[in-house]
């Protein structure tokens, strides 16, 4: 896993979010998280280590750190020989460490695995989750390996329609107070194995809307899983008022070091209503498509690396203008891509098939997802963004 010595040097810098949004992020993206810093002695030396921040599944709900001593006692999460020297290690090196499978060994008592240190700030931030345990015997009452995928695909189909609900109406008043017509249509791939696409449009901190879509690889519990993960950290970080390449940013930091192989496409941004102006960015995803004054085209890309690959990724972030009866097109591969054909044959489908614009955007994006075929059995996001 590679070192997160970067991201620790611009921990002070203005343009990166403060510490508590960052640590309530990784809340959101992974099961356990834990904070410790570095306690010294009158000559400076590593005497131990303190507990800054527990998760909420840590402390069982109980607000900051006051909780954390006798967790810590209970659970032996910094004794010696476990994780002290983990972190004494990370501290003096400035590289990440992952430890694979089950991790009892460094956690005492607890029930652990794939646990995960990264430098953060002037300390150490653990993540790990809970351990499955080891394989019952076989025999009567035992789930059989297809039961458990059906029960698995079950589950990842319930998780993923908590928060994605098919054609489920945006609320009004938020198209309406940023001056937009807004539509949103979510397209299950007819199978019952749940994906990792997702749509969001909220409000932020003074007035302007942020327009999300984002497509997390995979298929399954794990898929749907890490997209809410994704997906709230997103919201929690938007609170903030975080600019969409920032928010990227940090979303990025913790698909690299604190969750398990998640990687994915997001496009972000940020639109602002008194200037009729939208800054986005995007990680590895595809490019929105205008339609104005007759024609529809693909946005330029600006420079962003999918999600999860490296730790140390930038991403750029350009500004639109728009105007009245302008349409934006966001949507995820799942809604156009096909075997035979490339992404750029695809992508000019989409742009003839988004004309006429349309009364309104319900009738744009459901005339869209009418007109658009797909054979790679993957789900697909549309949000119909239109100027009024």
């Amino acid at each position: 896993m590679a070192g997160s010595g970067d991201f620790r040097a611009r921990l002070g810098s203005s343009a990166v979010l403060p510490e508590p949004d960052v640590l309530r992020m990784l809340d959101q993206v992974a099961e356990f998280v834990m904070l410790a810093r570095p306690v010294r002695d009158d000559s400076g030396r590593l005497a131990g280590f303190r507990v800054d921040h527990l998760s909420p599944a840590l402390t069982a709900g109980e607000a900051g750190c006051d909780a954390a001593e006798a967790v810590i006692a209970a659970e032996g999460l910094l004794a010696p020989g476990g994780l002290s020297d983990v972190a004494a290690s990370v501290l003096a090196s400035g590289q990440a460490v992952f430890v694979p499978g089950h991790a009892d060994g460094l956690l005492g008592a607890a029930n652990a695995a794939d646990l995960r240190a990264a430098p953060f700030s002037d300390g150490v931030i653990f993540t790990w989750r809970t351990g499955t345990g080891h394989p019952g015997p076989s025999g009567p009452g035992v789930a059989v390996p297809d039961a458990a995928e059906d029960t698995d695909a079950a589950l990842a189909t319930r998780l993923q329609r908590s928060v994605i609900v098919p054609d489920a109406p945006l609320d009004p008043r938020l198209a309406k107070d940023a001056g937009l017509d807004i539509a949103v249509r979510y397209r299950p791939a007819g199978t019952d194995r749940g994906a990792g696409d997702w749509y969001d449009v909220m409000p932020m901190p003074g007035g302007d809307l942020l327009l999300v879509v984002g497509d997390i690889a995979g298929h399954g519990v794990a898929a749907v899983t890490a997209m809410v993960g994704a997906r709230r950290a997103l919201r929690g970080l938007a609170d903030t008022g975080a600019s969409p390449a920032e928010l990227l940013r940090q979303l990025n930091y913790g698909a690299c070091h604190l969750t398990d192989g998640l990687t994915g496409t997001v496009i972000c941004g940020r639109y602002n209503p008194g200037r009729r102006e939208l800054r986005w960015a995007r990680a590895g995803h595809l490019p929105p498509v205008l339609v104005r004054d007759g024609a529809a085209t693909t946005l330029p890309l600006p420079e962003g690396m999918l999600l999860g690959v490296d730790p140390a990724a930038e991403y750029a972030e350009v500004t639109l203008g728009l105007r009245p009866d302008d349409t934006l097109l966001f949507f995820t591969d799942g809604l156009i891509e096909r075997r035979a054909a490339s992404i750029s044959d695809v992508l000019d489908d989409l742009a003839a098939t988004a004309l006429p614009g349309g009364p309104d955007a319900e009738a744009h994006a459901s005339r869209i997802v009418a007109g658009t075929a797909s054979d790679t059995g993957d789900d697909a996001c549309l949000v119909v963004i239109r100027v009024l």
